[in-house]
């Protein structure tokens, strides 16, 4: 019960189970479809920065040109409504120097206008970073959020919103929950800023009535309240991310899984791509875009669309569960892990696990009786005079009682994962390994201590 505590599952005494649910995720890692949202990825990589750098022989320094993301907005809002994406992710903070000057930055307030008067535009999510308040020769607890060119329009826009896209990692630095909300400092005082993966989701989410009862959604109620009376404390965790879509350093030939024949959107969309995720670097876009060809919307209808980047100058990679992954496809992770998990992954009922505990005690103790006379047999086979033949050999190193509880100990971890494979695709999960781990490994030490 006492895992149960953040703090305490964060400790060493967690570590099995985190070992266990990384585990679950590497097995299920691109192969689960489901019918959440597919989601494209338009990475702005080193090749688009490249290509668009002033100085294309020098190293990819630069910032994403604010021009090319104009683009990509403006391709974006001119679908039509029907192809139209579920949502959009800009994991670009825009408040940044723009590397194509003032002109860059026009061209994306032009953009950006034009969105915000759009009623047929989906909704627009851009990532930004606060920063510590003595950065701003300030003494205040709370984060500042600085000024950006675009501030007017997002703040009397309706489909625009600020984010953050910050996670939070375990004591070895693995990113395994997103952080639902920060507490910001701005001109109009102290206010929430929301994830990105948590606002997405809410616009992702087809089914009302699963939005009203997501398990996530108390984040958003909750940050008010904190960011009114504990503002300069931050959070001790956030909200688990599912990771199932992996997309390392080495991506190239990476297969994702088909959609579900049930996604809702095969209604509208002419899906001849039905990948889950997709990946397409912004420059072939932009390419096309200024060499006046046609572009269809089809690879963004009825999608999650994200726009980020996996170039060395954003250096946004972190290690997650699966691998190394860019900041970006541990958004998406987010985002469609809440769809398939219901709004959020939830902890098995601690009765249950206790029922499920129990069960795992009986069996270890009809193994306890099974082992003692295995002990017996042993003990037999090792005075034996034939001891020295081949197969009573191999039969007293099986029914040794250290081999034999650590091939228990070893199985009991096995049917732990196996159990959280199953929960997983119920939103749920526990802590079912280690408790059990630490059964066999205690009478492995009882085997030990007896002789």
């Amino acid at each position: 019960m006492l895992i149960q505590i953040p703090a305490v599952e964060q400790s060493f005494l967690g570590a099995p189970d985190r070992e266990m649910i990384q585990s679950a995720f590497e097995l299920r890692s691109d192969l689960v479809g489901g019918t959440a949202e597919p989601a494209l990825f338009l990475d702005i990589d080193d090749r688009t920065l490249s290509k668009l750098s002033p100085a294309p022989f020098a190293p990819p320094l630069d910032t994403a040109p604010r021009g090319a993301i104009a683009d990509i907005l403006d391709f974006i809002r001119a679908a039509p409504p029907a192809q139209a994406p579920r949502v959009v992710v800009l994991d670009v903070d825009v408040a940044q120097p723009s590397s194509d000057g003032p002109g860059g930055v026009s061209r994306l307030q032009a953009a950006l206008t034009s969105w915000a008067t759009s009623n047929s535009a989906p909704s627009l999510i851009i990532a930004r970073q606060a920063f510590p308040a003595s950065l701003f020769g300030q003494s205040s607890a709370v984060p500042i959020l600085p000024d950006s060119p675009y501030d007017d329009i997002v703040q009397h826009a309706p489909n625009i919103f600020w984010s953050t896209p910050k996670v939070v990692g375990d004591q070895n630095g693995v990113i395994r929950e997103f952080t639902p909300f920060e507490c910001i400092q701005t001109r109009s005082g102290v206010q929430p800023l929301y994830s990105a993966a948590l606002l997405a989701y809410q616009f992702a989410e087809r089914d009302p009535n699963v939005l009203a009862h997501a398990p996530a959604k108390h984040w958003i109620e909750d940050a008010v309240t904190h960011c009114r009376t504990e503002p300069g404390v931050g959070l001790g965790h956030g909200e688990r991310i599912d990771f199932h879509i992996s997309l390392d350093l080495g991506f190239n030939g990476r297969v994702w899984p088909n959609l579900s024949p049930k996604w809702p959107g095969f209604k509208t969309c002419d899906a001849s791509d039905k990948a889950i995720f997709r990946r397409l670097s912004v420059i072939d876009i932009v390419d096309a875009l200024h060499a006046g060809a046609d572009i269809s919307h089809d690879l963004l209808c009825q999608r999650v669309v994200l726009i980020g980047g996996t170039n060395a100058s954003a250096g946004d990679f972190v290690q997650t569960p699966l691998n190394e992954m860019n900041g970006t496809v541990v958004l998406a992770n987010a985002i469609r892990g809440l769809e398939l998990t219901h709004g959020g992954l939830r902890p098995i009922p601690l009765a249950f696990q206790i029922v499920l505990l129990m069960l795992v005690v009986l069996a270890f103790t009809f193994s306890a009786m099974a082992t003692e006379r295995a002990k017996s047999h042993h003990r037999a086979l090792r005075n034996s005079p034939h001891k020295h033949k081949l197969g009573h050999r191999l039969a007293i190193i099986s029914l040794n009682p250290l081999v034999l509880n650590g091939m228990i100990a070893v199985l009991a971890h096995l049917v732990g994962i196996g159990l959280l494979l199953v929960s997983l695709n119920f939103g749920l999960w526990g802590f079912l390994s280690a408790p059990a781990f630490a059964v066999a490994i205690t009478e492995t030490i009882q085997e030990f201590l007896d002789g």
